[in-house]
């Protein structure tokens, strides 16, 4: 039920988007060498086929614990914005407390879960024994991980991308490529299991911190009673959302790992991690513009909605598109000094993955405004139909093709889901999201007579 209270008056969208655009970037460009710091130094402290175990794990993890927050990590955004446009600072407060309670219970329920049936899990599975030697530490890394994902995204329903962006990726990466470059520079023997418990321990130390920062931001909203039952009817369906898409996406590397041996998935993810740098702008704009697309959905700003979408996703993909031509061209080079020799196997895999993104950040913002404008149900029927079609694809191909026909399944799994939102979003919200530069000329001609008259 909609409060009668009076909603603030539209608030200019130039400036906060210059800002979430600075910050995001910002915060990409120190969470993405980081994060490419960390996947080398694995490569190079560990043996290739407990890398493979290693990228196997994380994926595991990430997935168990999207599954824990319920769909909560983007409902949050949305209900804390919502509210926040309408005036009601006390229940953007409650809709925080509640998706931390219930996301707190249902990741540490898994972990539990994970503790009892993870060896099992390990060796019939994945056939692997370091794996399932894993099982208790990646039991508690199920709870922090959750966590840790959620607070920064309670931070972007404020609007708050500062913080936001310093408490997601770029903290993560930066304090665990620090660490592993620590071990590596000192010549230390490690060993998959010590590296584990160096990522448990430093996303333990993230998750008080960052829990002590939000207490601080929601506490002057004041206190309103939660309704964790209309909050779940919003998340679930998101969940089911972001899970498909997910799944889609990281089953890859766990259906490799089931069908191939370690070293196969070592040189895909080295191939697969290249190309996602080519999502990079399109994880920028996702980082601010949620709350903005909740807004104007919410004040029926319906034009200005389509052209921050259109325009958006015409910036995303010709930066992607730039990228693009790079990777075809210094690709495999890239693979064999960053890695090593024996990643250059993944030239191929690397090619097909950069395309598929390349059509991704084409695609640019549809599902997203899809799920801040209402539309959740949509959002999630699409992504499980392109969801099972590509994993039944998937599996198909990495019995009989291996690396190669995996990257293939996957971008044409991508290209469909893209295809289909797009539609979508025109029939239910009315507008259209596909790319447009035309929108870019303003701030581009604005920029150049700026930089004429500083010469002048």
């Amino acid at each position: 039920m909609i409060e009668a209270e009076v909603a603030p008056a539209p608030r200019g969208l130039s400036p906060r988007v210059r800002s979430g655009l600075g910050w995001s970037t910002a915060g990409r460009f120190v969470a993405l060498p980081a994060g490419a710091a960390v996947n080398i130094l694995v490569a190079r402290a560990l043996p290739p086929t407990d890398v493979g175990a290693y990228f196997v794990i994380v994926n595991l993890v990430s997935i168990v614990a999207l599954i824990s927050m319920l769909g909560l990590n983007q409902a949050v955004v949305r209900g804390v914005s919502e509210a926040m446009t309408r005036g009601r600072a006390a229940a953007a407060g409650a809709v925080v407390r509640t998706s931390l309670r219930i996301t707190a219970l249902v990741s540490i329920a898994f972990g539990i879960v994970y503790l009892l049936t993870g060896h099992a899990i390990g060796q019939q599975v994945f056939g692997s024994a370091t794996i399932a030697d894993a099982t208790p530490w990646i039991a508690v890394f199920i709870p922090l991980t959750a966590v840790r994902l959620l607070v920064p995204e309670a931070f972007r329903g404020f609007s708050d991308i500062k913080w936001a962006t310093i408490l997601g990726d770029a903290a993560t990466n930066v304090t665990l490529a620090i660490a592993l470059a620590a071990i590596v520079v000192g010549g230390w023997q490690t060993s998959l299991t010590q590296v584990l418990v160096v990522s448990v321990a430093l996303a333990a130390v993230l998750v008080v911190l960052s829990l002590g920062r939000l207490r601080d931001r929601v506490r002057p909203l004041g206190i309103a009673p939660g309704n964790a039952r209309a909050l779940l009817w919003i998340a679930l369906p998101l969940l089911a959302t972001n899970l498909s898409w997910n799944l889609m996406v990281q089953i890859d590397t766990i259906l490799l790992g089931a069908f191939r041996s370690g070293a196969d998935v070592a040189y895909y993810v080295a191939g697969a991690r290249l190309a996602s740098l080519l999502l990079v702008p399109l994880l920028i704009g996702m980082s601010f513009l949620a709350p903005l697309i909740t807004e104007l959905w919410t004040q029926q700003r319906f034009h200005d909605l389509e052209r921050l979408l259109r325009t958006t996703s015409g910036a995303t993909g010709l930066a992607s598109g730039i990228g693009l031509v790079f990777l075809i061209l210094l690709g495999p080079w890239a693979l064999t000094f960053l890695f090593g020799d024996y990643y250059s196997r993944g030239s191929t895999v690397l090619i097909v993955l950069a395309a598929s993104c390349f059509l991704t950040s084409m695609g640019g913002y549809s599902g997203l405004a899809l799920m801040m404008a209402g539309e959740q149900m949509a959002a999630m029927l699409i992504t499980i139909f392109v969801a099972v079609v590509t994993i039944a694809g998937t599996a198909v191909a990495a019995d009989t093709a291996g690396a190669v026909g995996v990257s293939i399944a996957i971008a044409c799994g991508v290209t469909l889901q893209n295809v289909l939102t797009l539609i979508v979003v025109r029939t239910r919200l009315g507008i259209w999201a596909y790319p447009s530069l035309r929108g870019l000329r303003a701030p581009v001609t604005s920029l150049l007579a700026s930089t004429r008259r500083r010469r002048r």
